[in-house]
């Protein structure tokens, strides 16, 4: 964690951004916990609701066969007078009481017929003997004259009876009403013939409270464990986050300390470096004594790596200024054309070494314009000597400048190894080289450090690469000429 760019790392060590997705992910955790749960809560209820209206179902069914439909038929062609005289009467009323007696949940019992009227049904008999005690028919707690057999009731507003269901088949009408014996609800059984039709209907009414109490009753459970679950999801989300910060601070901070010290062991070794290039300096130069050749070859071999070194620490001194946020930007007055010819003799030695072209294509004239030097310098010189040093013998290396816009625009291009796709995003990243480039000699500076002396003038930096084909750099950077100094620019 602590090798990576900040860009990279942006994300997981942003305290907020953490929080905001922690708290969203609980958030939609929360949803999707009371959606799955209500839809349990409603499937739990629904089930209940199937399994009653089975069981009122298979009680209608069962108890419609044991009357015969002619008897029945007979007790309606009498009439109430001459039917209650009647044994078949009595037995058709006990076999009520029977149903009744057999299903504690089961209020009334009774037998309605059909009239000329369809909205019109004539009561037959039911299991209370409501005609013999007519203290048990109560409607809105006063006794009335319904109820006794040959009593017409007006079924207009109960569909199923109206529109002939109910004498059809077994069917439950899920309206239900309250009483002062409970809330009821009625299932229809027909009485049919062997001929498949029905003149009479047997009605039960069942006393639903207890199902009604059952089913409140699974609310509760069911709102616990939602209550519950999300009281145990909160605490975990904001363990989680704690953690998460305690966790980034302690990166944070340990990046800190490592860009700190990588910044010290930099300045401590520039010393060290500059005074071994000096004292090499004055060997070559006859100072300490005439050397010999061969002296003089290995002084040499010794002053160029006193010079990569240098340029080594320079560039970690670079990288610890962009990672530290402390790229300083010294704008002078800057020779663009003498700044690329100085840059462009040391890679056209390095490009002869390596037998790769070099082309050129600038304008003749540039501007003189207000830029950091030593920004410009590393920016540049590091995209072309990774262009040469990654295109193979044979190949080409170009760079383009114009000026647009009042924009210094310059392109690097190579026909190198390329970037392959699946590294281009992290190409500027530190320490980061490509997949297909281990072999090569490299530190994976280069371009963080470019990317940043690019991004401290204010510019851009972009590229197109296809991986065996070469790459191309694109640099785009605000040109501010000496008399306007007043550019606000980093």
């Amino acid at each position: 964690m602590a090798l990576k760019d900040k860009d990279e790392i942006k994300v997981s060590q942003n305290p907020k951004l953490i929080g905001l997705i922690s708290y969203g992910l609980l958030f939609a955790s929360a949803l999707i916990i009371v959606g799955i749960t209500t839809y349990l809560y409603f499937y739990t209820q629904n089930l209940l609701s199937e399994r009653l209206y089975e069981r009122m179902t298979a009680i209608a069914s069962t108890a419609a066969r044991m009357f015969e439909a002619e008897d029945v038929n007979a007790l309606l062609e009498m009439g109430p007078e001459m039917s209650m005289k009647t044994n078949l009467y009595k037995q058709t009323v006990m076999k009520l009481k029977e149903i009744k007696e057999a299903n504690m949940d089961v209020t009334f019992a009774y037998l309605y017929g059909k009239t000329a009227d369809p909205n019109t049904v004539v009561f037959v008999a039911d299991a209370d003997v409501i005609a013999l005690k007519p203290e048990l028919n109560f409607n809105e707690n006063e006794v009335t004259d319904e109820g006794f057999p040959g009593s017409e009731f007006d079924v207009s507003e109960i569909p199923l009876v109206s529109e002939n269901v109910a004498f059809v088949q077994v069917i439950i009408d899920e309206y239900f009403y309250d009483t002062i014996w409970g809330r009821l609800m009625t299932t229809y059984a027909p009485i049919k013939n062997e001929g498949g039709e029905a003149q009479v209907v047997l009605g039960i009414d069942v006393d639903i409270s207890d199902f009604n109490r059952l089913v409140k009753a699974t609310f509760v459970p069911f709102a616990l464990f939602v209550v519950l679950l999300l009281v145990l999801l909160s605490i975990l989300t904001l363990t989680l986050v704690r953690m998460w910060q305690t966790r980034v601070d302690l990166v944070v901070e340990l990046d800190k300390q490592k860009d700190e010290l990588l910044s010290i062991v930099s300045h401590q070794l520039a010393t060290p470096v500059s005074s071994m290039k000096w004292y090499l300096e004055m060997m070559l130069d006859g100072d300490i004594g005439k050397l010999t050749n061969e002296q003089e070859q290995h002084v040499k071999t010794l002053q160029l790596s006193a010079a990569n070194l240098t340029d080594l620490v320079h560039m970690i001194l670079d990288v610890s200024r962009i990672q530290l946020g402390r790229m300083k930007v010294d704008r002078t007055d800057l020779d663009l054309n003498g700044f690329y010819e100085e840059v462009i003799a040391v890679i056209d030695a390095k490009a002869n070494e390596r037998g790769v072209k070099f082309e050129k294509n600038m304008p003749e004239k540039l501007p003189i314009a207000w830029l950091d030097k030593r920004l410009m310098h590393m920016t540049l010189e590091n995209l072309l000597s990774n262009a040469v040093k990654y295109t193979p013998k044979g190949g080409k290396v170009t760079l383009n400048v114009n000026i647009s816009n009042n924009e210094l625009h310059y392109e690097v291009i190579d026909t190198g190894c390329g970037i392959p796709k699946v590294d281009q995003d992290k190409i500027f990243g530190k320490l980061f080289r490509a997949s297909n480039v281990q072999k090569i000699d490299g530190n994976g500076f280069g371009l963080y450090v470019a990317k940043g002396g690019v991004e401290a003038q204010g510019g851009v930096i972009d590229f197109q690469s296809v991986e065996g084909k070469g790459t191309t750099f694109i640099v785009k950077i605000p040109l501010v000429k000496p008399e306007e100094k007043n550019f606000k620019g980093k």
